[in-house]
């Protein structure tokens, strides 16, 4: 008998012994890109019609299939142009916006090998932690939604900080505490990060923001411009016209005014003069990152890391927005990073992206 428990335990033991090598030897799940679509309370009911059922992307690192216990910090990408959640990941999407009328000539440096194999390598070389990537679509019937709460398009800054971040934690094995998430954004993105991660930063702890608009009152010398590019009057947005259909975007962002049809906008230029409408510049003033940081130094205070960076060859000339935000900064005493490289607003988007993924990543719990 007591030979027969001894044959027993030794199988037992090497039954266990051949199962976890089984499990070493399991193949490390890829990396993959999800689509999803799900329903944004923030965005229903808008009185201009954009939809509320919303895109998303999401990058899911190597070996998430095997950890089904391990958590991962989350990165949210807000794109600026274009207004899908697909900008960083194919350049077919930028065609509309390259070369023409348009003041980008040059498409961002998108990688050989593309997004997911090189999100891969930054995580393979050690350069970010394993983290999931969330991309979502905050494209307003204007384009621009710049990420703010509107009248007439919606709750734009509501469906990122509740809904998408509600939506990720509740479908993804995430660390779903602030420590845990980091904001980044490229130029309308950009403002969007540094704004909603003062605003929010109970929610993110870490923002980075890529030639963001950080001072508004640097939009208003373009009124020549706009007036420039419509001779014959102002008859709203214009796929031919950048600044134009921009400052309509803005407008419907920051000085909706449904009782003004067709544009249900208050326009900040009066025309043909081009000069400022000082009802509407302080309405605009009012979701300016640069005096929201006077409500919300705290806030900025309490995150964990704050990157910024513009071109010195931007050719929307943020360069001097973003240092002004970047001065006052200074004079409040903010930690924070900031870098200037030689390039334009979008053509070195991938690499400022992987200096702001490292950054974040490092700054992540």
């Amino acid at each position: 008998m007591k030979s027969l428990l001894n044959i027993a335990g030794i199988i037992t033991v090497v039954l266990f012994l051949w199962t976890c090598q089984d499990d070493e030897n399991e193949p490390i799940s890829e990396s993959k890109l999800e689509f999803r679509e799900f329903t944004s309370l923030s965005l229903k009911d808008n009185p201009i019609g954009n939809t509320d059922l919303r895109k998303i992307q999401i990058y899911l690192p190597r070996g998430y299939e095997n950890n089904p216990s391990k958590k991962y910090p989350v990165i949210y990408l807000l794109h600026g142009l274009p207004f899908t959640s697909e900008s960083f990941t194919d350049i077919t999407e930028w065609d509309p916006y390259i070369g023409g009328n348009s003041p980008f000539q040059i498409y961002p440096d998108f990688p050989d090998e593309g997004f997911r194999s090189w999100v891969d390598g930054l995580i393979l070389s050690g350069k970010m932690k394993s983290s999931i990537l969330v991309m979502p679509d905050a494209g307003s019937a204007y384009g621009f939604s710049f990420y703010s709460n509107s009248i007439l398009n919606g709750g734009f800054e509501d469906f990122i900080v509740k809904d998408v971040v509600n939506y990720i934690d509740a479908n993804y094995r995430t660390v779903s505490n602030k420590d845990g998430r980091a904001l980044i954004g490229f130029s309308q993105g950009g403002y969007g990060a540094v704004k909603l991660g003062m605003k929010h930063s109970d929610v993110f702890s870490v923002v980075a923001g890529h030639s963001g608009a950080l001072y508004l009152d640097g939009f208003f010398g373009m009124g020549a411009l706009i007036i420039a590019e419509n001779p014959d009057g102002l008859k709203g947005p214009d796929p031919n016209k950048f600044f134009t259909s921009a400052a309509y975007a803005m407008s419907s962002a920051w000085s909706p005014n449904i009782g003004n049809p067709p544009f249900m906008v208050d326009f900040p230029f009066e025309y043909p003069s081009g000069d400022v409408v000082p009802a509407v510049r302080e309405r605009w003033l009012k979701n300016c990152a640069f005096n929201l940081l006077d409500d919300y130094l705290d806030g900025i205070n309490s995150l964990n890391g704050v990157y910024l960076d513009c071109g010195t060859l931007d050719e929307l000339q943020m360069t001097a927005m973003v240092e002004a935000f970047v001065a006052k900064l200074d004079v409040a005493g903010v930690d924070y990073n900031y870098e200037t490289f030689e390039g334009g607003h979008f053509d070195k988007m991938f690499s400022r992206l992987e200096r702001s993924l490292t950054f974040a990543s490092s700054n992540l719990n």
